[in-house]
């Protein structure tokens, strides 16, 4: 129960990191601060990369909870 916990809370992080990678790569390029493109993409990466693994994860299990029943 705590492990689902977790996992929950780290997905909720990545989502929050990607959304403010976004914006700060928005700002970067719409609004004339480069220098938020070397913070924001950085951050928006990190973000859909630990969702991808989360996602990637959670597919695993499914499909090992299913091939067991």
């Amino acid at each position: 129960m705590g492990q689902g916990i977790k996992l929950w809370i780290i997905w909720l992080a990545a989502l929050f990191a990607g959304v403010y990678g976004t914006a700060l790569v928005y700002q970067g390029i719409f609004a004339g601060q480069p220098n938020n493109l070397w913070y924001g993409i950085p951050t928006l990466l990190m973000g859909i990369w630990v969702t991808g693994n989360i996602w990637a994860s959670a597919r695993q299990a499914y499909r090992r909870q299913r091939a067991g029943s």
